[in-house]
C-alpha cells in the first residue's frame, strides 16, 4: 500500500542537500584505526571523522590536483581553520575558464561550480581523480558559502555562492583586468550546518591526507596552512627513513603501482593503506585484493621446502600478522565504487598484478633478503601450532586425569594443600617410607621405567609415557593448562632419588618435565612447590644409636672416629630401613627448587639434543 503517492522532482541543489550520502558518503561520525603521520612516519591511530566532510574537502583538492596532472602548475595550497570550519584550496594552474558559454549564457567557471555534470574529465581522462563532473558543484550546493577566485588571461574572476532554502544564490562575478601573468584557481568554502549536523574532521586526519599528496608527488610543492610540507626524494626514504621495507613495483602502460611492506608495523593483525591517484581508498580495491591473495600464496609456495625442513606449515595469518602494506597507485581512468571513492573497481588491474606476481623470482629474492622476517613467520606458526596442540592436549590430558593410578599410595587428608607426594625410583625405593609415613599428609608414587626427556617432544609423546601420565593423574596436572595450586591434589612434591649419577639424572628429568609444562609452579615469589628430598648418604649405627651424614656434608664423616660402629653407604633408597625413613621424615633435609632466572637456560643446555657442542663447552671438553 502506498502511503505517499506524491511524485516530486528535486533540483540538483535540493537533491545534493537531501541525499548527500549518494555523493559524499555517510554524514554520521565514523571511527577507525587509520594511518596518520608523526614526524613524517606512518603510525596507526584511532580517529573519528565524518566521511562526507572528508570527501567534500577532497573533491576540491582533487580538482586542483587534476589540473596539475594535466601538466599545468606545480603548487597547491590548502588551509583549514578548525574554529571557523572553513577550507581553502589554491593551485597555480591555468585557472578555470571564465569565458561565457553561448548556449547556456553562463560563465564556464560559474557552470562548473553550480551545475552538476559539468566538467572536463569526460573524454580521455589520463591520471586524474575526477570522474563524473559532480564533485565541485555538490560542494557548492552543500556549503553555507563558497568563494571562487580565478586568475587567467590577465584577468581576475571572483564569484560568491550562498545557500538558501530552495535554491543556490549565485552572485554576479567580479571580473577585473590585472597586469601580471598570474594564473590559478582558489576556492574558499564553509560546509553548511543545515546539511551536516556534525562537521567532525580532525586536523590530524586532514593533514595526513595532505602529507600523502606531497609524498606521492615529490615534484609538487604542497603547502599546508602556509608552510611547505617537506618530504624526501623517494617514497621509502620519506616514510621509512631508518628502515628498508620490502618493495614491489608493478609497471605497465597507463598503470604504476608500488607496494611497500613493513613487517612488525603493529602488534597484531594486518593493515593495508592504498592511495590511488592521490585518493586514499580506505576500502582498498581490486588491486589490493589481488595483491594480497597472490603475494601470500606465492610466498607460502616459495617457502614450501623450508617448511618441510622446519616441520611447520605456516599460513597467511602467520605472514600478515603485524604487517603494513602501503601502496601508491597511479593509473589512467580509475573507476571507484561510488562518488566517495573509497574502493577501486577496475578489473583490469587485477590481471596486471597477477601477471607480475606469477614470477617466482620475486619471492625467492624476498626470502633471501629478509631472513629475520621469515624466522618471525615460522615463530608465529610454531606458537599457533603449539596453541592448537595445547587445546587438543588439554582434552587428552583431562582423560588421563580420570585414569586411576594403581601404584599410587595416596594421602588421606582432606586439606590437600598440606599433603606431600613422594616420587621415587620404583616400589622398593619408597617401600620404607610407606611403612612409617603419616597417611594424613604423605603420599607415594613409585615411577615405572625411564623418565622421558620432554625437551622438543610433542605433547602426544608425553601423554604416551606411563610414568609421566601417572604423575599427572596423581597430582591433578593437565598439559596445556596453567596449574592452579588450590585445585591440585598435593601441596608439595618431594623428589626422592638415589644418591648416584642415575638418581641425579632422574631428578633433573623430573624437574625438566615439570618446568616445561608448569613453570608457574617454580615462581620464586610463592612458597616452593618442588623439593629434592635428600636421604642419608652415610649411616653409622651402634646399638640403638644412629648418626647420619648427607651428600652435602659427608666429608665431615671421619671413619677413625667411629671404630666399632657399623657404617653403611646408603646410596640407594632401597637400603634405608624403616628407622632411617622415620628419622628422615621427622627431620627432612630438603632442597627447594625455584626459578632463579637461570633454570630455563640450564635445562635447555642439558636436555636439548641440538646443543651437544654447548654441553661440551660447558663441561670443559
Amino acid at each position: 500500500m502506498l502511503i505517499d503517492d506524491e511524485i516530486r522532482k528535486l533540483t540538483d541543489y535540493q537533491h545534493s542537500r537531501k541525499k548527500t550520502e549518494m555523493y559524499f558518503g555517510s554524514r554520521a561520525p565514523h571511527t577507525q584505526d587509520i594511518i596518520v603521520y608523526e614526524d613524517g612516519v606512518p603510525v596507526l591511530k584511532k580517529l573519528t571523522w565524518v566521511p562526507a566532510i572528508a570527501t567534500a574537502v577532497r573533491e576540491i583538492i582533487d580538482n586542483a590536483l587534476d589540473e596539475i596532472a594535466h601538466g599545468y602548475g606545480n603548487r597547491i595550497d590548502i588551509t583549514y581553520n578548525p574554529g571557523k570550519k572553513t577550507f581553502s584550496v589554491q593551485d597555480n594552474g591555468r585557472g578555470i575558464p571564465i569565458a561565457k558559454d553561448p548556449k547556456f549564457k553562463q560563465h564556464l567557471a560559474t557552470m562548473v561550480m553550480s551545475s552538476a555534470r559539468a566538467g572536463r574529465n569526460f573524454g580521455e581522462r589520463g591520471e586524474v581523480a575526477g570522474t563524473n563532473g559532480i564533485g565541485a558543484s555538490c560542494v557548492t550546493f552543500c556549503s553555507e558559502f563558497l568563494k571562487l577566485e580565478i586568475w587567467r588571461e590577465k584577468k581576475s574572476f571572483t564569484q560568491k555562492f550562498r545557500e538558501a532554502k530552495t535554491k543556490l544564490i549565485i552572485e554576479e562575478p567580479s571580473i577585473k583586468r590585472i597586469k601580471t601573468d598570474r594564473t590559478g584557481t582558489k576556492i574558499t568554502f564553509k560546509l553548511s550546518s543545515k546539511v551536516f549536523n556534525d562537521i567532525t574532521l580532525p586536523e590530524e586526519f586532514l593533514y595526513s591526507r595532505i602529507y600523502e599528496i606531497a609524498v606521492c608527488n615529490p615534484l609538487l610543492k604542497v603547502y599546508w596552512n602556509g608552510t611547505r610540507v617537506k618530504i624526501k626524494p623517494t617514497l621509502e626514504k620519506t616514510l621509512f627513513p631508518n628502515e628498508k621495507p620490502i618493495a614491489i613495483e608493478i609497471k605497465e602502460k597507463g598503470f604504476r603501482s608500488r607496494f611497500l611492506l613493513k613487517p612488525g608495523f603493529q602488534k597484531s593483525g594486518e593493515n593495508v593503506h592504498t592511495i590511488v591517484n592521490n585518493i586514499p581508498a580506505f576500502n582498498g580495491g581490486v588491486h589490493i585484493d589481488t595483491f594480497r591473495r597472490l603475494f601470500y600464496g606465492g610466498l607460502l609456495d616459495a617457502l614450501s621446502r623450508e617448511s618441510k625442513r622446519r616441520k611447520l606449515t605456516p599460513n597467511r595469518t602467520d605472514i600478515n600478522d603485524g604487517l603494513l602494506i602501503y601502496n601508491v597507485t597511479n593509473m589512467v581512468a580509475p573507476n571507484f565504487d561510488s562518488q566517495s571513492k573509497t574502493r577501486l573497481i577496475n578489473e583490469k588491474v587485477g590481471k596486471i598484478i597477477k601477471t607480475h606476481l606469477e614470477n617466482p623470482k620475486i619471492f625467492k629474492s624476498i626470502i633471501s633478503k629478509n631472513k629475520d622476517w621469515i624466522d618471525e613467520i615460522y615463530d608465529r606458526c610454531a606458537a599457533r601450532t603449539l596453541k592448537k596442540d595445547a587445546k587438543e592436549t588439554a582434552k587428552l590430558s583431562r582423560k588421563v586425569l580420570r585414569n586411576k593410578v594403581p601404584d599410587l599410595i595416596d594421602a588421606s587428608g582432606k586439606d590437600r594443600s598440606k599433603c606431600i607426594l613422594f616420587l621415587g625410583e620404583g616400589k622398593s625405593a619408597i617401600a620404607g617410607m610407606t611403612m612409617v609415613r603419616n597417611p594424613e599428609i604423605h603420599g607415594g608414587l613409585p615411577l615405572r621405567g625411564k623418565v622421558l626427556n620432554v625437551n622438543g617432544e610433542r605433547p602426544k609423546t608425553v601423554l604416551d609415557n606411563k610414568s609421566l601420565t601417572d604423575i599427572m593423574s596423581s597430582v591433578g596436572l593437565i598439559l596445556g593448562q596453567v596449574a592452579d595450586r588450590s585445585t591440585l591434589n598435593y601441596g608439595k612434591i618431594y623428589i626422592a632419588h638415589d644418591m648416584d649419577h642415575d638418581g641425579f639424572n632422574i631428578g633433573a628429568l623430573l624437574v625438566n618435565f615439570f618446568y616445561t609444562y608448569w613453570s608457574e609452579l617454580f615462581d620464586p615469589k610463592q612458597e616452593p612447590y618442588f623439593y629434592v628430598f635428600n636421604t642419608p648418604f652415610i649411616i653409622a649405627s651402634k646399638g640403638k644409636d644412629r648418626k647420619y651424614w648427607y651428600a652435602h656434608n659427608y666429608n665431615d664423616f671421619i671413619p677413625e672416629d667411629y671404630k666399632g660402629w657399623k657404617v653403611l653407604r646408603a646410596k640407594g633408597l632401597g637400603t634405608l630401613t624403616a628407622i632411617d625413613w622415620k628419622y628422615s621424615l621427622a627431620n627432612p633435609n630438603l632442597y627447594a627448587i625455584i626459578d632463579d632466572g637461570k633454570i630455563k637456560e640450564s635445562l635447555d643446555l642439558i636436555f636439548n639434543t641440538d646443543r651437544a657442542d654447548d654441553r661440551k663447552t660447558w663441561i670443559g671438553l
